[in-house]
């Protein structure tokens, strides 16, 4: 049982979390009907979107299988050490499947297509478009896309655009950063991809990506504030979002630990910190 939930990486279903971003911006209208409900959806969603990122990676990992056994870190990993038979992995994967279309089934008709449309979207992803120079960071962004658009659509809600705006810049933001640091240490299946990451200026595309999401982010505040969307309060969270976007970027800038994202925001204090100020800033914003 160990080693099918090593094979999970429990880590990154942390990454899953994108779909109470909905929830999380719309709680002055869910606590005026019934909150439960739609806490409860999106549970069910979030189970739902982790079982489909289970899957990618079951399949991810046994076609790069032979390349993983050379990798460094990614050579522990159940299905590159052979701890894993393919008999093993097809039952696996069938059982988090059909979990997966259960929990996506009780949400709605809607998460339960998005369900399947992340499911096949990694599936091109692994075969072809992970192979693609610079289409291989972009690609990763529309999984971030769709979890958030699943989350929308499990408490029925139409977010901001420039929630899906500033998801894609954060995401990519988070993905350029992890190219590089595989790539600076040769750990990447691609020459190709090696070769053009390494060519790039990394340290002024990662100023510029920091600049946008720091921009975007304040943009969207104060027009959500002009708007009478949100109270005066709600421009606080611009101080949090800037804090733990910035000290990422300062724990990845020379040691190269972008690698994993999800272990930074695991283990680092500040960051977690950002993370709940920001949370309290944009619940008391919606209250008062």
């Amino acid at each position: 049982m160990n080693k099918f939930i090593l094979s999970s990486r429990p880590k990154q279903i942390l990454k899953n979390s994108v779909v109470f971003i909905p929830l999380t911006f719309s709680l002055d209208q869910w606590i005026q009907d019934d909150v439960s409900v739609a806490i409860i959806k999106t549970i069910l969603c979030f189970l739902a979107f982790s079982c489909s990122s289970i899957i990618g990676y079951q399949i991810n990992d046994w076609i790069d299988k032979e390349y993983d056994k050379s990798h460094p870190l990614k050579k522990f990993r159940p299905i590159a050490n052979g701890k894993i038979t393919l008999k093993e992995i097809s039952f696996f994967v069938s059982f988090i499947f059909f979990a997966g279309l259960i929990f996506s089934f009780l949400v709605n008709l809607y998460v339960l297509s998005l369900f399947f449309l992340y499911i096949i979207f990694g599936l091109i992803y692994t075969l072809k478009l992970k192979n693609v120079v610079l289409i291989d960071s972009i690609a990763i962004t529309f999984f971030y896309i769709i979890r958030m658009v699943a989350g929308a659509y499990s408490i029925t809600f139409n977010i901001s655009i420039w929630l899906y705006i500033l998801t894609f810049f954060a995401s990519l933001f988070l993905i350029f950063i992890k190219r590089t640091s595989e790539t600076n240490k040769g750990n990447f299946r691609n020459q190709k991809i090696v070769v053009f990451y390494n060519s790039l200026s990394n340290f002024r595309i990662r100023i510029f990506l920091l600049f946008i999401n720091m921009l975007f982010y304040s943009i969207y505040a104060i027009t959500e504030i002009i708007s009478n969307q949100r109270q005066l309060s709600f421009i606080i969270t611009v101080i949090f979002f800037n804090a733990g976007i910035i000290r990422y970027f300062l724990v990845t800038k020379k040691n190269n630990k972008g690698e994993s994202p999800e272990t930074i925001v695991m283990t680092d204090f500040m960051i977690q910190l950002s993370v709940v100020m920001y949370l309290i800033t944009i619940f008391f914003s919606e209250f008062y």
